[in-house]
């Protein structure tokens, strides 16, 4: 009987009309925005994490912001030296025990003037396995040449890049980094050129080199870690700066020479730089660069990875996508946060007006309320009575919206609008549009919904049932 009154009073009045559909209106306009909100996000992200960034990236702790490019505080901006990753071989093996794990590459980061011939652009170098590299970044394919090998000490650039400095695959490439009054000049051959799924003013900042090149360039060295080494009491004593040199010969005597024929085993000059037996694997790395079977579980591998490093006092840290990736990253997030906030701000507004206007509604039947108590309704009655009458009307509304919402996404998902603009297109991650109503969208909506129901009808029934009865029937508010 209670579903059934609250049912009737609603379709009834004409006002209920008009608040299904102002409702209906605001939360597909929700919807459609959530919808582009999330778009461009994913879009961000899938375009960043499988070009060069992967899910997540382990790196040294650091003071400043510190990217896959170096140093990236907006007040220096520079390239400054990169502490490696230490100790690398036991935070390797962390790694590559995780379940999660798709594939990890690990990285280390130059930056100097890539020349040839008369052209020359200041670019990152980025020293990895080029194979590695290129199974963990699914959006790079080569469209000509081969990935280099190890040893080779070749390089990998983009089309862009190729085309900007007139490159074909064989060409000799130069890199040269200032160091005080004089340069450190280091070159390698152009054996790949590789082109990204999706365009990106980013990905023209770097190129793909032999990691041995890029640590010649950058004096690092290919050197192992000897940190934590421990040297026994009694071998110490060749390290006493008083000790007299000529006693260590104190034993020594003349004897006569020995000669023995040694065969020894000839090997073939090429079979040392194999890759299979080619020794690249250095502990002089900036980064690990790490992709995950499932990309939504990057918030939790963070911590996981933050927990183990913590721990076991190594100096590093796990952090996402974004902050690898760098300020220009950063910079298309607050620029769709400060996109998001004018929406919402605009959505506030209107579901402000809705809600005003079921408050007023309910308002508006006070003489109603009075009535149904004089005749003997109770207060819990009359309470439900009218509940029910406004959820109908805005879990209605959020049905209808969101199912309008979904619709109009789906409409433009298939108009294939194309992004001409760069800058749209840095900010959507891809050149269409492709509007997606994700399940966290949609609950969103029905929370909404819920939500304006509840503030719609706790205050006015609320301030309805504190007047007398009589004075409700003669119209009081």
């Amino acid at each position: 009987m209670l579903f059934r009154l609250a049912l009737k009073n609603v379709v009834s009045r004409k006002s209920s009309y008009a608040i299904v559909f102002f409702i209906t209106l605001a939360v597909t306009l929700f919807c459609v925005a959530n919808a582009v909100f999330d778009s461009t996000e994913q879009g961000v992200q899938n375009c960043f994490i499988s070009s060069f960034t992967g899910d997540l990236v382990i790196r040294s702790k650091s003071k400043t912001q510190v990217s896959l490019f170096g140093d990236d505080t907006p007040v220096t901006g520079n390239m400054t030296r990169i502490e490696k990753i230490i100790p690398y071989e036991e935070i390797k093996k962390t790694v590559e025990a995780l379940p999660e794990l798709s594939g990890c590459v690990s990285q280390v980061t130059g930056a100097g003037l890539v020349s040839s011939g008369s052209a020359s652009r200041a670019l990152y170098v980025f020293g990895v396995n080029a194979q590695e590299y290129l199974n963990v970044m699914l959006a790079i394919s080569i469209i000509e040449g081969e990935p280099f090998i190890p040893g080779e000490k070749g390089v990998m650039v983009s089309k862009a890049i190729a085309d900007s400095l007139g490159l074909s695959i064989g060409d000799r490439i130069q890199f040269s980094v200032a160091e005080g009054a004089s340069f450190r000049i280091r070159s390698g051959t152009l054996t790949a050129i590789f082109d990204y799924t999706t365009q990106n003013d980013i990905f023209e900042r770097f190129v793909i080199a032999d990691p041995d090149l890029v640590r010649d360039l950058m004096a690092l060295g290919n050197s192992l870690d000897f940190t934590d080494i421990e040297i026994e009491e009694d071998k110490t004593d060749l390290l006493d700066i008083d000790m007299d040199i000529d006693s260590l010969f104190d034993d020594a005597f003349d004897v006569d020479a020995i000669w023995e024929d040694v065969e020894v085993a000839e090997v073939e000059p090429e079979s040392v730089f194999t890759d299979d037996n080619y020794i690249t694997e250095s502990f002089s790395w900036n980064y690990l660069v790490v992709k995950l079977k499932n990309s939504s579980s990057a918030s939790s591998v963070i911590r996981k990875l933050n927990k183990v490093f913590k721990k076991n006092g190594w100096p590093v840290e796990a952090t996402d996508w974004r902050h690898a990736a760098g300020s220009t990253s950063l910079y298309l997030y607050w620029m769709r946060v400060i996109f998001n906030a004018g929406i919402l701000i605009i959505l506030a507004a209107g579901f402000i007006i809705i809600n005003n206007t079921l408050i007023i509604n309910i308002l508006d039947q006070t003489r109603e309320i009075g009535t149904l108590r004089a005749i003997g309704a109770k207060k819990r009655f009359i309470s439900f009575q009218y509940m029910i009458e406004t959820f109908t009307m805005t879990l209605t509304s959020g049905v209808l919206g969101t199912l309008l919402g979904i619709l109009i996404s789906w409409l433009i998902t298939k108009a294939h609008i194309t992004l001409t603009n760069s800058f749209l297109v840095q900010l959507f991650g891809s050149d269409a549009l492709t509007l997606s109503v994700t399940a966290s969208n949609i609950s969103s909506l029905f929370l909404l919904a819920v939500g304006l129901g509840f503030i719609g009808w706790l205050y006015p029934v609320a301030t309805a049932l504190k007047v007398y009865p009589v004075k409700a029937m003669a119209g009081a508010k």
